[in-house]
């Protein structure tokens, strides 16, 4: 047993001694087996250290999950799918404290946590009510002839989650995936995978999901590049940066030509017009750049004001961030947190000291907090150039770069759209027609207009350009793990 410190009193955790296959923990079969020290980022003491799996155990998860899509997993109906689904969401429901504690020991505020576990439930939930209504289409009988498909399942999913949210980017690939009829290898992020891990020990404990199913390898890049690479695996969908998923795609096409599913990148660009609700705009724009830190890939790192309400909106926007309450994570007095880990801290720091260096002008923050923890204040630099490092790349921190006022709407669009990134973007107007033209004209998967960072199970979530291809959520997550088969017969 381990315990977790929180402001409401310790909480119990058994140990997860391993990689989670075939229903039970087990040790490692790698010939190499590594252990991983976790840290909590609030306070840069050991958390647990986390028996890692290597390519031996990709392996033997394989072997388990085809016995289990041959076995009684195979037999199961839709309602029995459906059911399952349900009986998930309801476990996650009871331990939704204990969970949110371990995703708050990586760094996200206790609140931010507990709002993702809720949209887990709510995602396993949606995902349930389709589980027996998957089928195919039939055809008018034509010239002696009966046309119909079949929509199967695909089989052994692998699925490769990132940091920032480690079990609700696991939970939007697992609900479809199990929900029609697939069987899974979830390789967390190296960083957060305790959420993971114990996930499957909850569905194993307290659902009738057939062992080999759901199966979960805590590990770093030679487990990620074993699955990607296994002949065995039907799918593979990853959530990360885009040089690696060049990395997932490259070896999908060169093992076994599997499909895959990459959420990848952003830089997503945030427009405020003037005629903007100003007070509602700011505390969007806050939450859209500073939400867990900046370690979101719909972060609205850029943001582009209409000419004329620059200085008014930067007064209300930095006496917004100065505000946040900078603080250990498990204390639900503090509602921003720390990043996820050294590596983390030192890239955005670097970011930060670059851009200073090469003059850009610092509105707030600019520092690490404090002297213990991977804290790094809310972050504004005003008047930034197009061409800076600050504009182009993807952060991944609470960074934001306010670019040069606008004066048209066709001069905004093309700035705007001026990057290889085009995961999500936000717009702030009270003009319908501004509006529609922004969601028109906008080279994003996802636009928000006054709103923002507003993700509902039903609506299929995925971006486009290099921030990569294919859905998670919605009905057209569905398409992702699933086969269609055409047929014809003579009658």
């Amino acid at each position: 047993m381990f315990s977790i410190k929180t402001s409401k009193g310790s909480v119990p955790f058994t140990r997860f001694v391993g990689p989670f296959i075939n229903g039970r923990f087990q040790p490692t079969f790698s010939s190499t087996p590594a252990k991983r020290q976790l840290l909590n980022p609030s306070t840069e003491e050991l958390l647990e250290t986390v028996h890692e799996a290597g390519p031996e155990d990709v392996d033997h998860a394989v072997q388990c999950a085809r016995a289990a899509l041959k076995g009684p997993w195979k037999a199961f109906t839709g309602r029995q799918r459906r059911n399952l689904l349900l009986d998930i969401a309801q476990t996650i429901e009871k331990n939704m404290w204990k969970l949110a504690v371990l995703e708050a020991a990586c760094g996200k505020p206790i609140n931010e946590a507990k709002l993702d576990i809720e949209e887990c439930i709510e995602c396993f939930r949606y995902f349930a009510g389709h589980a027996d209504k998957l089928h195919g289409q039939g055809f008018a009988t034509e010239d002696g002839h009966k046309s119909y498909t079949v929509r199967k399942p695909i089989g052994v999913c692998g699925l490769i989650t990132s940091f920032n949210y480690p079990l609700l980017l696991a939970t939007w690939k697992i609900a479809p995936a199990l929900a029609s009829g697939n069987t899974i290898i979830l390789k967390p992020a190296p960083q957060t995978p305790l959420s993971s891990l114990m996930l499957g020990e909850l569905i194993a404990e307290h659902t009738n999901l057939p062992e080999g199913v759901f199966n979960v390898l805590p590990g770093g890049e030679a487990v990620g590049a074993a699955i990607v690479n296994h002949k065995g695996i039907n799918k593979c969908s990853f959530t990360g940066s885009g040089n690696v998923g060049r990395k997932v795609m490259a070896g999908a096409a060169n093992s076994n030509l599997k499909p895959i599913t990459l959420e990848l990148g952003g830089k997503s660009p945030l427009i405020v017009f003037a005629d903007a609700d100003l007070d509602q705009a700011v505390e969007d724009v806050f939450g859209a750049i500073f939400s867990n830190m900046g370690q979101n890939c719909c972060a609205g790192s850029r943001l582009y004001l209409e000419s004329g309400i620059e200085d008014k909106f930067l007064e209300k926007l930095k006496a917004r961030a100065e505000q946040a309450k900078i603080g250990d994570t498990l204390d639900e007095a503090y509602n921003f947190g720390a990043l996820v880990d050294r590596v983390q801290f030192e890239r955005v720091m670097n970011f930060i000291e670059n851009a200073k260096q090469d003059g850009q002008k610092l509105l707030t923050g600019g520092k690490r907090h404090g002297t213990k923890g991977y804290f790094i204040e809310p972050t504004i630099f005003t008047n930034v150039p197009e061409t800076c490092t600050l504009a182009k790349d993807e952060v991944f921190g609470p960074v934001l770069s306010v670019m040069k006022p606008f004066t048209s709407i066709e001069e905004v669009l093309e700035r705007a759209n001026a990057t290889p990134y085009g995961l999500s973007s936000g717009v702030w107007t009270k003009n319908l027609s501004k509006a529609e033209q922004c969601i028109q004209e906008l080279e994003t998967g996802l636009t928000w207009v006054n709103c923002y960072n507003m993700c509902s199970a039903h609506l299929p979530f995925g971006g486009v350009k290099e921030s990569g291809f294919g859905k998670d959520l919605g009905t057209e997550a569905l398409n992702e793990y699933t086969t269609v088969k055409a047929v014809t017969m003579r009658v």
